[in-house]
């Protein structure tokens, strides 16, 4: 009808219903409600996921990095998509880095390199060849939580039930003229939800 009424271009709705998760696509557009409350990844779903941590072998990482306030989390990801190593920890940088070594190793790791992250990043690379750093923008963190958002919907990946699926369950996103804004509600985090996001975007770029 939007369209009919030339308030919006078709091109525009056909875009967003490429780009974005489809319950958020039905909410915004064809002002179908959620029953997820603003949630991106459909709050059924994240449940639907929740299995022991893996034995396997990690085959990529997700990185977000934090020192005081929030948290640094590193997640890995292994063959089947499974969360089978977790680390959440607040240190100094120097210990961050010696501890991020020690946990990631060979292995692939895509590594926030936002703001104070693109020093830690260039020092981890120094020692770790396989790392990716990975800045976030408004755009690059969209692109981020809907490649996440799919991953849950269509089942494939997994997680432990810990701050993960604590983090999954509370995310939110708002609409605005520049496009999807996604975050953690004010006073909570949402280290767990990237390290995630990027484990599952080296994952499947790998």
């Amino acid at each position: 009808d939007a369209v009919d009424a030339g308030v919006l271009e078709l091109d525009e709705v056909e875009q967003a219903k490429s780009q974005l998760p489809e319950n958020v696509f039905k909410e915004l557009y064809l002002a179908e409600p959620s029953d997820d409350g603003g949630n991106p990844f459909n709050q059924s779903k994240i449940h639907e996921n929740i299995e022991p941590i893996s034995s396997g072998e990690p085959i990529v990482f997700g990185v977000d990095l934090a020192k005081s306030v929030d948290w640094t989390v590193a997640i890995g990801l292994d063959s089947k998509g499974k969360v089978c190593r977790y680390d959440r920890f607040q240190s100094s940088w120097e210990e961050t880095c010696m501890r991020l070594m020690r946990t990631v190793g060979n292995c692939s790791a895509v590594v926030d390199s936002t703001g104070v992250g693109d020093p830690i990043v260039e020092r981890l690379q120094r020692d770790l060849p396989n790392v990716e750093g990975f800045h976030f923008s408004s755009s690059s963190k969209q692109k981020l939580m809907e490649g996440l958002s799919f991953a849950i919907q269509s089942n494939a990946i997994n997680y432990p039930d810990n701050e993960i699926v604590n983090e999954l369950d509370v995310f939110t996103y708002e609409y605005g003229r520049t496009g999807v804004k996604y975050t953690a509600p004010v006073g909570l985090h949402d280290d767990c939800v990237m390290a995630l996001g990027l484990a599952v975007y080296g994952f499947n770029n790998r």
